[in-house]
């Protein structure tokens, strides 16, 4: 019989929400020849199926913006693991809080990971800056339980994963786990879509082709869209900035960017979109691609982008540059981002980030961890 492995934190697969999801069906697809694989999945229901040849394992949750404890979950998942499938073997936790969860996987004897993610403690402390008096405390609250878990992430599992050596090097410095090892993110290949479809695609939403600037991602804080608009609004650019995801208008944040477009035609919110074929029309035509996150080790939505020939523009942290090296252009202010908008502006720029994409390859990665895994299974230097 082959090992067995399950993956937790994740709010189920096939993915529909997002990075964690991602990464649980993309991993979990490659490894289940190798182990009989487990995902844990918060649904309606108690109960375990298959998919795609993995076990799912349904447990009952209800998410609620202020109300979603995924700590909770991650407990109650190991819990129901352990008293349903007594024999599996490793227990990977796909997010920092699953921590608190991996202590009772420890105590019941099994083979644990951690994925600590980016720096998640200090979103909390960005968010903070917009958030009103009432929810200050709540963010505060949540900025120390999550790094409680950072620093649980390096002490209580077998192995703390980094999923960027930026974040490695940080672990290290301030934690000092006992062993870490550095596993990328994947990057998702999307449909290719005909000329004549993504040509559709870009009227339905009132573009045309490289004469907009492109953001997909959520409307936090910490991913610095309020930059980009800032940025926009300093320049001369008949383009447009498209910015896709979310739009939560009872967010404090979300009502900061709507009061800072104002009335300026060239910013369009377009909202959720997850058809992957018009993610890939928008990718593959965007005048450039602008990622201002400031969190987070390596980034599904920066790992997409990659996939075209498009100008990437990111804003200047250690992540992003270990990921785009000297093919990216960099920024920290609205100035500084203003000024490289009108270069790109002037010039239509085309640039192949295939070579800096081979080490984020899904196959590679899942090679990745099986040598972990297999390593963990027999002890070696993972005890």
């Amino acid at each position: 019989m082959p090992p067995k492995l399950a993956l937790i934190g994740s709010r189920g697969i096939p993915p529909k929400y997002g990075g964690a999801e991602v990464f649980a069906y993309e991993l979990s697809k490659r490894l289940k020849n190798y182990f009989e694989t487990y995902v844990t999945c918060e649904t309606d229901h108690y109960g375990i199926d298959d998919y795609e040849g993995i076990k799912r394992v349904h447990v009952k949750a209800h998410h609620k913006q202020l109300l979603t404890l995924p700590a909770i979950y991650d407990i109650i998942e190991t819990i129901y693991l352990l008293s349903k499938i007594k024999d599996i073997d490793i227990y990977y936790y796909l997010l920092p809080d699953g921590a608190f969860a991996a202590i009772l996987a420890r105590l019941a004897g099994k083979k644990t990971l951690v994925n600590t993610d980016g720096i998640e403690w200090k979103r909390m402390f960005v968010r903070m800056k917009y958030a009103p008096p009432h929810r200050k405390l709540l963010y505060l609250v949540a900025g120390i339980f999550l790094l409680t878990s950072e620093f649980l992430s390096c002490k209580i599992p077998h192995v703390t994963i980094a999923d960027s050596l930026a974040i490695k090097k940080y672990l290290q410095q301030k934690w000092r786990p006992k062993k870490v090892e550095y596993v990328a993110y994947g990057a998702r290949v999307l449909p290719k879509v005909s000329k004549e479809k993504e040509k559709r695609v870009l009227e339905k939403i009132g573009l045309e082709t490289y004469e907009y600037y492109l953001t997909i991602g959520r409307l936090l804080a910490e991913n610095n869209i309020h930059i980009e608009i800032e940025a926009i609004k300093k320049t001369n650019t008949h383009r447009k900035l498209v910015v896709v995801g979310p739009v939560d208008t009872k967010e404090p944040y979300v009502q900061y960017l709507l009061k800072l477009k104002d009335d300026d035609p060239r910013i369009i919110f377009t909202g959720s979109i997850y058809n992957p074929e018009i993610i890939s029309a928008l990718r593959a035509n965007c005048r450039a691609y602008i990622h201002a996150y400031t969190m987070g080790g390596t980034n599904p939505s920066l790992l997409e982008q990659m996939l075209y020939d498009r100008p990437i523009i990111a804003y200047d942290v250690p992540f992003h540059r270990e990921i785009l090296r000297e093919k990216g252009y960099y920024f920290k202010t609205a100035d500084e981002l203003a000024q490289i908008l009108n270069i790109i502006e002037a010039e239509n720029i085309t640039l192949n980030f295939m070579p800096n994409l081979a080490v984020f390859s899904w196959n590679f990665i899942a090679q990745r961890y099986k040598k972990i895994l297999r390593m963990m299974l027999m002890n070696k230097n993972y005890s």
